[in-house]
């Protein structure tokens, strides 16, 4: 198993005990998730009783200061809802580090001013 889809499954895992549904997962067993307007997330889990999507990125110290992940970054954290119960509000936006990339993601989260937003959280893999 990789790095990357080892993350993916602490990511799946973490979500599944707070009681959310992961409906897709770049992991064995689940549906590759699908572009949200032009973003490609790791794991897509669901709150049914807020009607309201999380969408979820892995990555390691390296792959943060890519440009394709900055981007990442950049666009899910300002993703809505588009209908239902939580129509309007910003989708939670989880980032999953290793420890060795929990300064690296907490800089780039200052950088880009979405740490006061609301809907950006790191969580450490």
């Amino acid at each position: 198993m990789s790095t990357t889809e080892s993350m993916v499954q602490d990511l799946i895992n973490t979500f599944e005990k707070d009681k959310l549904q992961v409906i897709q997962a770049n992991y064995s067993g689940f549906e590759n998730p699908t572009d949200v307007k032009g973003v490609q997330p790791d794991v897509i889990w669901r709150n049914p009783h807020k009607e309201l999507y999380h969408i979820g990125i892995v990555a390691d110290s390296q792959s943060l200061s890519s440009d394709l992940t900055k981007q990442k970054i950049s666009k899910s954290s300002k993703l809505t809802m588009g209908k239902g119960s939580s129509e309007g509000e910003r989708l939670p936006f989880v980032i999953g580090v290793p420890p060795e990339a929990s300064n690296v993601v907490d800089k780039t989260l200052s950088e880009n001013n979405l740490s006061s937003q609301g809907n950006t959280q790191k969580i450490i893999l």
